[in-house]
């Protein structure tokens, strides 16, 4: 049969079929009828958004060849067409069937927005008009200054060069991965906040974009990237390139996605690695951020709890990687962040963790800090300090504060003085976690508002934090004699924040301007930095031997979290595995410090 006869209407489609059947009309007549059809005059697509804004003929029929085929039932539900310099998409139906790229086609329907263009919807009449040309842009990020993105929505794009995957947040929900030309930096990770802030920005914005998987659907069955479907054994990271990238750009909100039509390949340039390697010294010390480790009543029961694991399958898996990361670290001191408020009881989660970690390792040689207290603090989470009973022993009581910022905002400080049993020093390592850079207040003239400098909400309390941590520290609270503090943990200001310019100032320099300069412990929307920092006091720093991050989470997919929320039997089991790599969202910092030169 001619492909011509695939021509349809609602209103005429029966009467079509009858007559064909009946010998009224022969082939060549029809194809004469459809033929004619395809030479008619009709809407340009690049007109429709003129149509819409003047209310006319919003059923319109338009001609254009096929640059993109989401048909299926998991994919986008239609295809796009081009022509005039103009596309759009049409949506599934049964009047139109299967449809393939470089077919040219005419289309009546009702225009609808459609992710930064147009799209024809209820189709009422379909016409194969036979093959075109598909036409394909070359494109190369950044843009000239003066192009725009836009000048190309719902085209097919081919990008010139390969890209980078710099986050993958949506990954295991919607099939997306967030790519740009490098990685990206917070802008305040590398930028003093203010004017600068917008230039970076602009910078980022200017070289990223959306690789999605052609479809809207949530929680897919199968997660297309990387090649060969995602699992722990298969892992796409932060960092490794990924090319051969061709497909539909569209607009979602304000990203820009490539819906593509040819396969991605990933080339994986930044693999897993082992716990850094750092020059020696006497003591181990790790700043981590354990992503809210609650145990709910340390019974198997009271789940959910208020934050992290939903059930008690969830936690245990949660558990297993939690203790993988910190054995594999092998340090004597860890200051652990986002551990539930408990207490220090049988049944507390800092109890439960500190048995998990003895339970692998021969001699109980794991102890954590403890305090004559129900909790610290008011909030549901806490700092925790654990460490190695065989190396290091606590000298004194554990303090803390509640007086100022440390009683509404930020979490109170944790100190805790030890002796260290290689060389007979002490060291004071203090464990904080600032106030969040999330819940902003309402009001725009709060001071604590977001001035639109880079730093987001709370800034000024994470300042008035800062200098408080320093003039409790200057009290000197244990009556220590030395000033051999260690100050860690998740301040949530990145680098060149003013929060940490509070505590360089007054004395408490920041490992990484000078350790790990390229370092970070986090990635938000794509952009690498880190809210997470080691500070020691000036009068130590010739102690410090080095200190790096340890990028098993933050460059890891979150799906490969703990949790099983959206996720297949299946992908239950592909995407965990009791192994250090996404045990949280932070990484972690080592620091590595020769006691021997401490005060």
């Amino acid at each position: 049969m001619n492909v011509k006869l695939l021509k349809f209407s609602s209103a005429s489609a029966a009467v079509i079929a009858l007559t064909a059947c009946s010998g009224t009309f022969g082939t060549a007549e029809r194809d004469t009828m459809v033929d004619a059809q395809c030479e008619n005059t009709t809407a340009q697509l690049a007109q429709l958004g003129d149509l819409v804004r003047a209310n006319e003929n919003m059923s319109v029929t338009v001609n254009g060849v096929v640059h993109g085929v989401f048909q299926g039932e998991q994919a986008l539900q239609g295809f796009f067409i081009q022509a005039d310099n103009g596309a759009a998409f049409v949506a599934n139906s049964a009047l139109i069937g299967e449809v393939s790229e470089g077919q040219r086609v005419q289309v009546t329907g009702n225009i609808d927005a459609y992710y930064g263009g147009w799209q024809l919807t209820d189709i009422s009449d379909f016409a194969n008009c036979g093959t075109g040309e598909i036409n394909t842009t070359a494109v190369s990020l950044p843009l000239q200054n003066t192009e725009t993105l836009d000048n190309y929505l719902h085209q097919r794009i081919a990008l010139e060069q390969d890209m980078v995957v710099i986050g993958h947040y949506q990954l295991g929900r919607f099939g997306t991965l967030d790519i740009a030309t490098e990685r990206l930096w917070t802008a305040t990770q590398v930028e003093q906040p203010g004017p600068d802030v917008s230039a970076r920005t602009a910078y980022n914005n200017a070289r990223r974009l959306v690789l999605d998987d052609g479809s809207w659907a949530e929680n897919p069955e199968v997660v297309r990237y990387p090649n060969g479907g995602l699992s722990m054994a298969n892992s796409i990271r932060s960092g490794d390139e990924v090319g051969n990238i061709e497909g539909i750009l569209v607009r979602v909100g304000n990203n820009y996605h490539i819906q593509p039509v040819v396969e991605p390949t990933f080339n994986h340039t930044n693999p897993r690695t082992s716990v850094p390697e750092l020059p020696e010294g006497d003591l181990k010390v790790v700043a981590f951020n354990v992503l809210n480790y609650f145990n709910g009543d340390g019974q198997g029961g009271d789940f959910p709890t208020p934050r992290g694991a939903d059930t008690p399958e969830e936690f245990e898996r949660q558990r297993a990687k939690t203790i993988a990361a910190i054995l594999a670290m092998d340090a004597d001191i860890y200051a652990l962040m986002e551990m539930e408020n408990d207490g220090f009881g049988e049944y507390s989660a800092l109890a439960d963790l500190t048995r998990g970690l003895n339970a692998n390792v021969a001699g109980s040689p794991y102890s954590y800090v403890s305090a004559d207290a129900e909790q610290i603090g008011g909030d549901a989470i806490t700092q925790a300090i654990i460490y190695r009973n065989d190396r290091v022993t606590t000298r004194g009581e554990a303090q803390w504060t509640t007086e100022g910022p440390f009683g509404w905002g930020s979490r109170p400080p944790l100190l805790q003085n030890f002796l260290i049993q290689s060389s007979g020093k002490e060291i004071a390592v203090v464990a904080n976690h600032f106030k969040s850079k999330g819940s902003c207040p309402s009001e725009p003239d709060d001071e604590n508002a977001n001035q639109n400098d880079g730093q987001s909400c709370w800034n000024q309390l994470r300042v008035e934090t800062a200098e408080a941590l320093v003039g409790w520290l200057a009290s000197n609270p244990k009556d220590l004699n030395h000033s051999n503090y260690v100050v860690l943990g998740d301040f949530n200001a990145y680098k060149m924040e003013d929060p940490l310019a509070a505590l360089a100032g007054a004395g408490f320099p920041n490992l990484a301007n000078y350790f790990d300069t390229d370092g970070y412990s986090y990635v938000f929307r794509g952009e690498k930095g880190s809210l997470d920092h080691v500070l020691v006091h000036d009068s130590i720093w010739d102690a410090v031997q080095g200190m790096a991050h340890w990028y098993i989470n933050a460059d890891e997919p979150i799906a490969f979290q703990y949790s099983t929320r959206g996720k297949s039997e299946e992908q239950q089991a592909q995407w965990y595995a009791p192994s250090p790599y996404r045990s949280s969202d932070h990484d972690p910092i080592i620091t590595v410090i020769d006691s021997a030169q401490l005060n």
